[in-house]
């Protein structure tokens, strides 16, 4: 039996059937260009699948971790059908494709991507920066490799024509000097300033997102009353299986989603007070921490501080980043007020002024639990 390329029942999350032309077409929705993107992290940056919830999750798609690997595992998103209509048996879809077929097979180890005679040490200390550290040309991860004969490490950007690389040495020494701005080096009785400024500043800014933490409530509790309704309505057998099965969905992506943004607009204030002492205690030892420690304490410290990361240009040979988490940031924007160094991180591209602008929209990201 065929199916002409048709798929018979519900898509997958991240397409949706719509009538073109009077003839019913399988899309990619919205949610369908995160997971491409989350497709593309998997098998071009390597990153892990809880790597990538969180990911998605800062950008409101939330998933558990079996439905990740469920949906690395489905040909469907390359073009593919599989279905038990069909014996066993794959065929050409005519769904629109979300990733080439060759992102699906080096995702699930079908196709060996690196065919370039070196390996990749997942956990190597000398390259600490990799992943973390951006492309400013095309926006990818840059990779870490050495060159063997002259035993020296460096970055670089695969992309083809990117031409962007830099040795492991300088961007660590760039690095380190970032981490200054943060450390907090005086007197006792300015450190207990800053923390008294942090607290009250993030308490105002809390007041002002009170409505919409109260708004988000208020949609979750009629959506759990539409979900409630749709279940009376299907075991009373008002509606059918399909129709249940439709909204029903709808209506768990919409709760997840909602449940995303109300976990985003509570702020955890319940702890801030231990997470500013905590986050001031850490900046005390920050260049110490990163400089001393292992692979893995690095790669903490770095997302810790920079959530999306850090992009390097060869072309200007400059760094630059558009978030810093926002308790060391106004950490550091103290640091200067206090002691008048009004000069910004000039390694991260930041003047003063840009810098004190990155403080004052910043999303509060609590860096401990």
């Amino acid at each position: 039996m065929t199916l002409g390329g048709n798929w018979p029942t519900m898509p997958p999350l991240g397409f949706e059937r719509i009538r073109e032309n009077g003839m019913r077409k399988i899309i990619v929705n919205e949610k369908g260009k995160l997971l491409r993107q989350a497709f593309y992290w998997k098998a071009e940056d390597q990153l892990s699948n809880e790597e990538i919830r969180q990911r998605l999750k800062q950008k409101g798609l939330i998933l558990n971790h079996q439905r990740i690997s469920e949906i690395f595992r489905n040909p469907f998103y390359c073009g593919l059908i599989s279905h038990n209509m069909l014996e066993g048996r794959v065929i050409e879809g005519n769904q629109e494709k979300l990733v080439p077929k060759n992102i699906f097979l080096i995702i699930n180890g079908l196709l060996d991507k690196n065919a370039h005679g070196y390996s990749i040490n997942e956990e190597n200390e000398a390259i600490p920066l990799k992943r973390f550290l951006l492309c400013d040309g095309c926006g990818k991860a840059m990779r870490g490799y050495i060159v063997q004969k002259k035993k020296i490490h460096y970055y670089k950007c695969s992309t083809v024509g990117c031409c962007n690389n830099k040795s492991a040495k300088s961007l660590h020494e760039i690095f380190a000097t970032v981490l200054d701005y943060f450390n907090m080096d005086f007197a006792d009785e300015l450190i207990t300033l800053v923390k008294k400024q942090t607290l009250a500043t993030f308490n105002q800014l809390n007041n002002a997102q009170k409505d919409e933490y109260s708004n988000l409530q208020e949609r979750y509790k009629e959506l759990n009353k539409k979900i409630e309704r749709l279940e009376e309505r299907f075991i009373e057998e008002e509606i059918d299986g399909k129709l249940y099965g439709k909204y029903c969905e709808k209506y768990g992506t919409e709760k997840s989603e909602i449940e995303g943004e109300l976990l985003k607009a509570s702020k955890k204030v319940s702890n801030l007070d231990e997470c500013i002492n905590l986050a001031v205690d850490f900046a005390s030892n920050m260049r110490k921490n990163w400089v001393l420690g292992d692979y893995l304490t690095k790669q903490h410290i770095q997302t810790l501080l920079f959530p999306d990361g850090i992009f390097y240009s060869k072309k200007t040979d400059g760094c630059r980043t558009t978030r810093i988490n926002s308790v060391f940031a106004y950490i550091a924007h103290f640091k200067q007020l206090i002691t008048k160094q009004k000069r910004g991180i000039p390694e991260l591209n930041l003047n003063y002024a840009s810098f004190a602008g990155l403080v004052a929209g910043a999303e509060l990201i609590f860096p401990f639990r």
